[in-house]
């Protein structure tokens, strides 16, 4: 590896490489460091999609309404595990807070400005590295089984007229034209067409990354335990050895608190631990991806099969994986696809960093002037890791970037 000082990105996910990606393309020499193998963590096992319509925080009005169902149904789409629910109650009393109606409309004007950008920043990129047919853009559909909540979401659809976001209500019997995998009988969606998603989340982020060293970068696989300083500065990054740096971005998700923290930074950073269950012969094909509102899952056709991805489990990030939530995917699942076959199913689960009010931390660092943070984008990260990278390499260099950076700042108001 170069001893010289360099710009080190910390944490290969997509984000981190996108932002290392968009930093070459400011002139910098970047190092990207990671314990495990670019792509390989919580980038690789999600639902594949780069959902630009996105609008609604996680904290919605009247959240707190629902939440007890959602925890106590036979297939809980939300678990909380006894031990560690007081170290999430002050994340949870602050994601109460953010539902609130004038900070949620805030939040969705964060997660708007951002996802809508989202093909904007990573196109040119897949591009670049020849991936054009990882990607597809035939909408996303979000399916309301029951009329309740078809009702619900087409209240909800005020958040779409409130940022430009073009979208159909589909009613339960158009459904079949649209999917014909789909089961009968469900209420109705809504449809927004301007939705991508990949065939393959690992192998775009490994096309991404092998474009990010054919321009020269570098890649260490190091654990990053902590920070030399010189006056205001970052000076060198430790790991098993120190790597001396001229300016570090943060883009390490999950584990992005503990960094940020020893930056003079403390963020109410938690983890929603995501389980996701891919299938090889399912049987069935999907146009585009599907998400059951009521379910917090998704369902994807991929290279390799259908992908179900989704829940919501907190528990940290030490606690062992229960992977009988991913496996409740394909019973869930059976019962939405009459033909679908859940035999020799994979389980997978990852850590998505969730900040309260659903907005992620970009941002330059109030104490230090060489370091960066980008990290904390929840269930959005494939989506708004482009446009991340595009406004971290902008604040490194001086220059405008595609948003104002106010709302997304490190040291905001929590």
């Amino acid at each position: 590896m170069n001893t010289e000082a360099q710009t080190v990105v910390v944490g290969a996910g997509i984000v981190g490489i996108c932002t290392a990606l968009y930093l070459q393309e400011k002139g910098r020499q970047v190092t990207l460091i990671d314990r495990l193998p670019p792509g390989e963590g919580t980038s690789s096992g999600n639902a594949g999609i780069i959902s630009v319509g996105s609008v609604h925080p996680e904290a919605m009005p009247g959240i707190w309404k629902e939440i007890p169902h959602m925890l106590f149904q036979r297939h809980a789409p939300i678990s909380l595990r006894p031990a560690y629910a007081p170290r999430l109650l002050p994340w949870f009393a602050r994601f109460l807070s953010s539902s609130s109606a004038l900070k949620a409309d805030q939040s969705s004007a964060s997660i708007s400005a951002l996802s809508s950008r989202a093909l904007d920043y990573l196109q040119p990129l897949v591009t670049k590295a020849g991936a054009q047919a990882l990607l597809r853009q035939e909408g996303t559909l979000y399916i309301n089984e029951t009329p309740s909540q078809f009702a619900a979401a087409k209240l909800n659809c005020s958040y779409y007229q409130r940022r430009g976001v073009d979208y159909q209500l589909v009613e339960g019997p158009e459904l079949a034209k649209l999917e014909p995998s789909l089961r009968p009988g469900l209420a109705g969606a809504v449809l927004v067409p301007a939705g991508a998603h990949t065939l393959s989340p690992l192998a775009l982020s490994r096309s991404l990354f092998e474009l990010f060293l054919k321009q020269g970068g570098e890649f260490l696989a190091a654990e990053v335990t902590g920070f030399k300083f010189q006056g205001q500065r970052v000076s060198a990054l430790h790991t098993d050895h120190p790597i001396p740096c001229r300016e570090v971005f943060i883009t390490a998700g999950a584990y992005s608190k503990t960094l940020a923290k020893q930056l003079g930074s403390t963020v109410p950073l938690d983890t929603e631990r995501g389980y996701s269950l891919d299938l090889p012969n399912p049987g069935i094909e999907l146009k585009r991806p599907l998400l059951f509102a009521g379910r917090a899952f998704a369902a994807t056709s991929m290279l390799d099969g259908l992908r179900l991805a989704g829940t919501v489990e907190f528990a940290g990030l030490k606690a062992a994986p229960n992977y009988q939530r991913a496996h409740n995917l394909a019973q869930q699942a059976a019962y939405l696809f009459p033909r679908l076959n859940t035999d020799d199913g994979k389980p997978w689960m990852g850590f998505r960093p969730s900040l309260p009010d659903t907005v992620p931390v970009i941002s330059a660092s109030p104490h230090f002037n060489n370091v960066f943070f980008g990290f904390g984008h929840g269930h959005l990260g494939l989506t708004q890791a482009a446009v991340t990278g595009a406004m971290l390499s902008a604040l490194a260099v001086g220059e405008d970037g595609p948003l104002a950076i106010c709302p997304f700042r490190v040291d905001r108001t929590w």
